[in-house]
């Protein structure tokens, strides 16, 4: 560690989702590969040994939130309470996502852990992920300096500001509206509105504002905007363009464009799957995160568009163990078809140049990966922000959508695939977008801008202290 380094320690704090911890563990990774020390990375337990696999000369140590919450992973939840979760009326199932997830004693327990942190590592600034309000809030607190991460399309985030015509927050709706959309538009907001106002939800949410203004927390409604007011700076991982424009972006938002590494990481010495894809000239890559359960139907219909699709293409299929059960045995599988449970990096099978088409849920990071290595994309959007991730890439022209359902219509599915294994088009738009998101920065620009945030908010400690 430099003599640098050890008076301007970076705090970064993320929970343990992958669609907001992975961006930020790619930032820490660059600034690790860059030799920068002094980086502190605060997670859940369960996350330790990501954070400690990072590789290069810097320091980059973790910091344990403890434990976490067993209702905050899906993979806790009963079947019954992840179907009311996942599907019906997408507001209605978000204000009961809220219920689930949101344990506002769990909340002040993070924020508590959160001031202990700040005040063993004695950071110059904080990188937090937009939706850890308890981060923000223990920063607010320490006035301590703190840049937002947001993994989501960043107009999420700004929802009080936006216009009314502009598409709701997780309803799936694009910019360009008919006017039948635009009423679908006005009745998501009204449906929302609606579900979180319902007396019990409403009179939890009362109770955890007047405990948070009793202890004296500065944003007690956890309203987006008052964190936008107190960051430095924001990121978001898009571009304007793929995103679309709001008026209200604030200049402190920055657009960076896909955060992937720079460096790809090593394969294994005996990489059979990439010697898989080596000898498949035309893949389809099928993922659907680590959150969405796939249904029987769902699975039949995957087993039989591999082998519809076979000879010509080959399919590899990431599918969690916990879910193979539903699977034919293996030798009634198609033989272009490759299952695997867990695979080391997704980002080196993006970047195989076999790989064509990626069919995915929908997720932010998903959806930007694939942009990234320019590869088109089938989308089958799942909950949350997944519409919203889909519409747009549909509309940037890298991607065609289907519908989710438990029992999919397989002959769509492959008219879709047809086209965009078929169309050049396709294969063009989302050269074009990769570019736009790599002249963003990426990686490198969100690396820069912590570490300029940190020189700026070492030399203000500096001259305060000088001052004093």
């Amino acid at each position: 560690m430099t003599g640098n380094d050890r008076d301007r320690a970076v705090l970064v704090v993320a929970y343990n989702s992958a669609g907001m911890f992975n961006p930020l563990l790619n930032i820490a990774g660059e600034l690790k590969a860059r030799g920068v020390g002094n980086i502190w990375f605060a997670s859940t337990e369960d996350r330790r040994a990501d954070v400690e696999g990072l590789r290069g000369p810097g320091e980059v140590s973790f910091v344990s939130l403890g434990p976490a919450r067993p209702q905050s992973s899906p993979d806790s939840w009963d079947d019954a309470t992840y179907r009311l979760l996942t599907t019906g009326d997408r507001a209605t199932s978000f204000a009961r996502y809220l219920d689930v997830s949101t344990d506002y004693g769990h909340v002040r327990q993070l924020h508590r852990r959160c001031l202990q942190v700040i005040d063993e590592v004695g950071p110059v600034v904080a990188v937090v992920d937009s939706l850890a309000s308890w981060a923000m809030d223990a920063a607010q607190t320490r006035q301590l300096p703190f840049v937002v991460s947001i993994s989501l399309p960043p107009s999420n985030f700004f929802q009080e500001q936006l216009p009314a015509r502009y598409p709701a927050p997780f309803s799936g709706l694009p910019e360009r509206m008919t006017p039948r959309q635009q009423a679908a538009n006005v009745g998501f907001r009204n449906r929302l509105v609606r579900a979180l106002m319902e007396p019990d939800r409403l009179r939890r949410s009362l109770a955890a504002v007047a405990a948070r203004k009793a202890a004296g927390i500065h944003n007690p409604e956890m309203r987006p905007a008052g964190y936008v007011e107190a960051a430095e700076a924001l990121m978001a991982y898009t571009v304007f363009g793929f995103e679309y424009p709001f008026a209200t972006a604030p200049e402190k938002l920055r657009m960076l464009g896909s955060v992937v590494p720079r460096e790809l990481p090593p394969a294994a010495g005996d990489d059979e799957l990439t010697r898989w894809l080596d000898a498949h000239p035309s893949v389809v890559y099928v993922g659907f995160g680590t959150i969405m359960r796939l249904s029987r139907g769902q699975v039949d219909a995957i087993v039989e568009i591999a082998d519809r699709l076979g000879p010509e293409h080959a399919v590899l299929w990431k599918v969690p163990a916990r879910q193979q059960h539903l699977l034919p045995p293996a030798r009634r599988l198609p033989g272009n078809l490759r299952v695997e449970a867990w695979v080391p990096s997704q980002h080196r099978v993006l970047a195989h140049p076999h790989v064509r088409v990626f069919f995915n849920h929908g997720a932010a990071n998903a959806i930007h990966e694939a942009v990234h290595f320019a590869v088109p994309q089938l989308v089958m959007p799942f909950w949350l922000d997944c519409p919203d991730g889909a519409v747009r890439a549909v509309d940037s022209g890298v991607a065609l959508s289907v519908e989710r359902a438990d029992s999919p219509d397989v002959e769509d599915i492959l008219a879709k695939l047809a086209r965009l294994l078929g169309e050049e088009t396709f294969r063009a738009r989302a050269q074009l977008w990769s570019r736009r998101m790599r002249q963003a920065g990426g990686v490198t620009a969100a690396a820069d801008l912590v570490l300029e945030h940190r020189d700026e908010a070492a030399a203000r400690r500096t001259v305060g202290l000088a001052v004093g």
